[in-house]
């Protein structure tokens, strides 16, 4: 296959890409919040198309660090690093953000292509490429969103795996958890991966793992310097809401069902003027709790068809997203956070692979639906 995963993933993108900047040249959104600068007026309309929401986060780190506004420290270092290393280079850090977004997205679709083949074939591995490139949030793959540096460094860390080097597995997953806290759902499928036998040599494979807890550990003492708060990262949180729990995720599933019930009631209590902010969170948390047990499926179905460490790694995944529900829409995001649970696209893959017209009408739902969330999230509408 040699670059064509990664070449078939940056046209996919940087054609959708293209199209929502020309909705705003079409129908333009005065009140969208304007994120960086690139190098004049159509190029800070490219560049600063799909840079909303969070963006806004990732560029003021990567100018000022953490020290001005604590409540960044929520978002990790690794990714604003290399933005600004980069800007070096591109004289902007908008344009190095959404850069490098593209180029480890690219990176990572090649991971998976890599990753997919000796299980699915070379026809399921160019299908594993399609839905990662084709998902409906897929657009922060060119926004200044940390997700594309994450998914390759994560799925670096479990080919390496896979291929049997625990030293480069680690040092892959300790700059993956550097990069996201999620980072750490890696550490149950990697040990999977690197156990070989019962004694002391095998424990010697699995030593290289530590990197992932030591690169948390790096950043609280970073954090303690830069803030005076070791766990800044942590109680940043609240500042979105969010809390862990005690239950872990099974607070975040009960808080995610009763919250989709509550929509459900305020759905059909529909105000005879039209739809309310009550009936819009009503319908993301029904949407939601919906693709929770679509993710759920497909955890176990990459348990049994793929192996226990793609499952381990999928059902880890989701555990972390699930101990920290948002109050009001408890799995706030939960799109987003998906688009990083690699094994969930490989389990949709192997269902696929023999079903043609299950395969083309996702492909055909995936663009129709990232179509339309990128222009939406153009025009600063939030979506993931």
């Amino acid at each position: 296959m040699g670059l064509r995963p990664a070449a078939t993933f940056v046209a996919i993108r940087v054609a959708l890409w293209l199209g929502a900047a020309a909705t705003l040249i079409w129908a333009p959104a005065p009140s969208r919040r304007l994120i960086g600068d690139a190098y004049g007026s159509l190029s800070d309309v490219l560049f600063r198309s799909l840079s909303q929401w969070d963006a806004r986060w990732f560029l003021q780190i990567a100018m000022h660090g953490y020290e001005e506004v604590p409540q960044a420290a929520a978002f990790f270092p690794v990714y604003p690093a290399v933005v600004h290393g980069v800007a070096w280079l591109t004289g902007s850090l908008l344009v190095a953000g959404v850069l490098v977004s593209l180029v480890s997205g690219a990176v990572g679709a090649w991971v998976l292509a890599e990753i997919a083949r000796p299980l699915l074939g070379a026809r399921g591995a160019q299908d594993v490429v399609l839905y990662l490139a084709l998902y409906p949030v897929a657009f922060v793959f060119t926004s200044l969103y940390s997700e594309g540096l994450f998914l390759a460094l994560a799925a670096g860390s479990f080919l390496a795996g896979m291929r049997g080097r625990p030293l480069l597995a680690g040092v892959l997953g300790g700059f993956a958890t550097g990069t996201r806290l999620i980072g750490l759902a890696l550490l149950p499928a990697l040990a999977i991966l690197l156990w070989r036998g019962r004694d002391a040599r095998a424990l010697t494979r699995l030593a290289p793992l530590l990197l992932l807890p030591a690169a948390v550990g790096l950043y609280a003492l970073y954090l303690d310097h830069a803030v005076g708060d070791p766990w800044a990262f942590t109680s940043a949180q609240a500042d979105w809401n969010r809390e862990t729990s005690p239950l872990g995720p099974i607070a975040g599933i009960k808080d995610a069902v009763l919250s989709a019930g509550r929509g459900a009631r305020n759905l059909l209590d529909m105000p005879a003027g039209g739809p309310a902010n009550a009936q819009r969170v009503g319908l993301w948390n029904l949407s939601h709790l919906a693709l929770l047990g679509v993710a759920f499926w497909l955890t176990w179905v990459a348990w049994k068809r793929l192996g226990a460490a793609f499952g381990a790694y999928s059902a880890a995944t989701l555990a972390v997203v699930l101990s920290a529900p948002a109050e009001g829409f408890p799995l706030v995001s939960l799109p987003r956070f998906l688009l990083v649970d690699f094994p969930l696209f490989l389990a949709l893959a192997s269902l696929t692979l023999e079903r043609p017209r299950w395969r083309d009408a996702v492909l055909v739902a995936f663009a129709a639906i990232g179509a339309v969330a990128a222009a939406a999230f153009a025009r600063g509408i939030w979506i993931a």
